[in-house]
């Protein structure tokens, strides 16, 4: 490969321009922020003066985000309240976009990471790494407006530290305990700690860590890992505010059928021939009401927790397979297995979930750029549905009728077909742990 020299080291050209383009769209996206609507100061902002008042979350307030977002939140006030003096000062939403962006600084230095240590082909690379930027350059209007990157990141973090960390650490009475596993454990709770969505993939976690060699010895060492992991992110919160955490479980209970979901977009084709649904904002969020949306509701609310129990199951079956057939698996398989896993359960989620928004769409990103494709006609499958699903969500299109139907519903159709074809080819997808990638 080509290279130039600078006076400190030698960098690929292929390189340099793939982080040029990135830092590059990164000021094209604090350049075009939101412009009619912005989250961090319509929710986020607000929170935070609530709680610099004297008022406490949970115990004197109905707050619906899990205990990380509190700090989250609060942190901008800070650096606001105490920069004011300061020529440099940040206001609440610079302060915010500044977390945001090294958030997404830590996502791209990640992908990069894994996709290097699974050595994957130069083209594989060139375009996931191409493939975040585009999607994330695209999604603007969302990507440092909300707190979705981040929850984004504690899933990468919690993915990408069994495969970066490979240093062990002897304490505790154990020998060799693997930081990397640790550092799963702590991105896994610190991510259960902003969106309580992916607690159920703990339990394929463990599996997956689950030694058959020695398998007493495998399963304290988990167990070790796991309480300590658990005890750092939510020991905390549940000792300030223990079962008063409950009210943020009220606010998902109470949500109803959110106008991005699939359900809603079911309940949209039907409310075209009946009339009988309308759009609501409830809690900050835009519902559907009807009777046809209260029964649909009702179907998702069995066939929801249905899903996720069938998909442990499946995923269960499919480690055990993988973990425990006759021919050995190298380590690097069993990385790739935890990232396939996580993505088809997040795509699983977008499809019979009753709530999803916008900014939702960010979370599958990051984990279907840094998955080691085997080629690049495979990673156009599953990059191209993931694109197309970026730009008709993300694009600002005007209601238009086509007929009984309107171009809003159309791009929900668009929305929600890619990504049931997304979650069935990628459950489908063939694995070949020869070229350590899929």
């Amino acid at each position: 490969m080509w290279r130039f020299k600078n006076k400190f080291h030698n960098i690929p050209i292929l390189s340099g321009c793939l982080i040029f383009i990135y830092l590059f769209s990164r000021v094209l996206i604090l350049l075009f922020p939101p412009p009619n609507f912005t989250e961090i100061i319509y929710s986020y902002m607000p929170y935070a003066h609530l709680w610099a008042g004297g008022m406490k979350p949970y115990l004197e307030q109905w707050y619906e985000y899990p205990p990380a977002t509190i700090p989250l939140f609060y942190i901008p006030h800070l650096i606001d309240r105490e920069s004011f003096q300061f020529f440099w000062h940040l206001n609440y939403s610079q302060a915010y976009k500044l977390i945001l962006l090294l958030s997404d600084f830590a996502i791209f230095g990640l992908i990069w990471k894994v996709l290097k240590k699974f050595k994957v082909q130069d083209r594989v690379f060139s375009l996931s790494i191409l493939f975040y930027t585009i999607t994330t350059l695209k999604a603007h209007h969302f990507i440092y407006d909300t707190m979705d990157l981040v929850f984004a990141l504690a899933i990468v973090f919690g993915l990408a530290s069994p495969i970066l960390f490979e240093k062990k650490w002897n304490g505790l009475g154990l020998e060799k305990l693997k930081l990397g596993r640790f550092f799963g454990w702590l991105g896994f709770f610190l991510a259960t700690a902003f969106k309580y969505i992916n607690a159920p993939l703990g339990a394929l976690y463990a599996l997956l860590e689950l030694e058959k060699k020695d398998f007493k010895k495998s399963l304290t060492k988990i167990g070790i890992m796991m309480g300590l992991a658990f005890g750092l992110v939510w020991g905390l919160p549940l000792a300030i505010y223990r079962s008063s955490l409950q009210v943020s479980f009220l606010f998902h209970q109470f949500r109803g059928l959110q106008i991005d979901s699939a359900g809603s977009t079911i309940a949209r084709i039907i409310n075209a021939f009946t009339h009988s649904e309308k759009v609501e904002e409830l809690h900050k969020n835009y519902e559907m009401v009807g009777p046809i949306s209260s029964q649909i509701l009702h179907v998702l609310e069995i066939l929801f927790p249905l899903s996720i129990v069938l998909f442990l199951i499946w995923g269960m079956v499919k480690i055990l397979r993988t973990k425990f057939s006759n021919k050995l698996k190298p380590q690097s398989e069993l990385h790739v297995l935890r990232i396939y896993l996580t993505l088809a359960y997040i795509f699983l989620f977008m499809i019979v979930g009753k709530v999803l928004s916008t900014p939702f769409l960010l979370w599958h990103l990051p984990l279907l750029a840094m998955f080691p494709f085997k080629n690049v006609k495979t990673q156009l499958r599953f990059l191209i549905p993931s694109l197309v699903i970026i730009f008709v969500s993300m694009t600002g299109v005007p209601r238009i009728a086509l007929g009984v139907f309107d171009t809003h519903i159309l791009v929900a159709v668009i929305r929600t077909s890619l990504f049931l074809y997304l979650f069935l080819s990628w459950i489908h997808l063939k694995r070949d742990s020869s070229d350590k990638g899929c």
